[in-house]
């Protein structure tokens, strides 16, 4: 948190000498809260609600003045604010401009529409093929014993864009080899979606 003190006057708010309702915009470049924040009009502390009011806003937050206020009159305003260091917000543009620029491939997603009949039985449809752009791990190739002999696995991941639609049951092909999703998961920083992991099973070679 930090804590800020910004000097005015009358004349930096909105409307005429001497009305009601005039508005001031603040400087904050963060979140500003209630806790700590205090109007002072010609050295007066204001009282919220019935003085004042005022909209809490990540940047240029609204006081709007329930009494006249005239043009020469000082206002003097405190208050604290969120900071974000450099770098500490995070966005899905960081995906996109970085990994995704770096090591971008082109898949071709295939929509699978899933229908479950009265016995449990899954019905896949396949819909329209479309070329997307992904970060694709290769594939970890192994070899499980079972009762048919030896069972060749693909498993890989891939990383897309926050909005990119990825659903269970899509196809993935990539490679000359076609995936089907496994999982789809969220990765986040800060409260921001930054890229979804998706995780595939082995179908076939294309």
């Amino acid at each position: 948190m930090e804590i800020k003190t910004e000097h005015y006057t009358g004349s930096d708010c909105t409307g005429s000498s001497g009305g009601a309702s005039r508005t001031l915009t603040i400087s904050n470049t963060g979140t500003t809260t209630g806790n700590g924040f205090l109007v002072y009009l010609s050295g007066l502390s204001l009282a919220l609600t019935s003085e004042y009011s005022v909209n809490h806003n990540s940047s240029s937050s609204v006081i709007t003045f329930v009494v006249p206020v005239w043009n020469d009159q000082n206002i003097v305003v405190q208050y604290t604010q969120q900071i974000q260091s450099a770098g500490s917000q995070g966005s899905s543009d960081d995906f996109i401009n970085g990994p995704l620029a770096d090591f971008g491939v082109d898949v071709v997603r295939t929509p699978v529409t899933t229908t479950t009949d009265f016995h449990g039985d899954k019905t896949y449809s396949d819909e329209s093929d479309e070329t997307i752009s992904v970060v694709f791990m290769n594939p970890t190739k192994k070899y499980d014993l079972d009762k048919g002999g030896l069972t060749e696995v693909y498993d890989a991941k891939m990383y897309i864009q926050q909005d990119q639609t990825m659903n269970k049951y899509d196809k993935i092909t990539y490679d000359s080899k076609v995936y089907r999703v496994e999982t789809v998961s969220k990765r986040n920083f800060n409260g921001n979606t930054i890229f979804k992991r998706v995780t595939l099973f082995y179908l076939k070679d294309e």
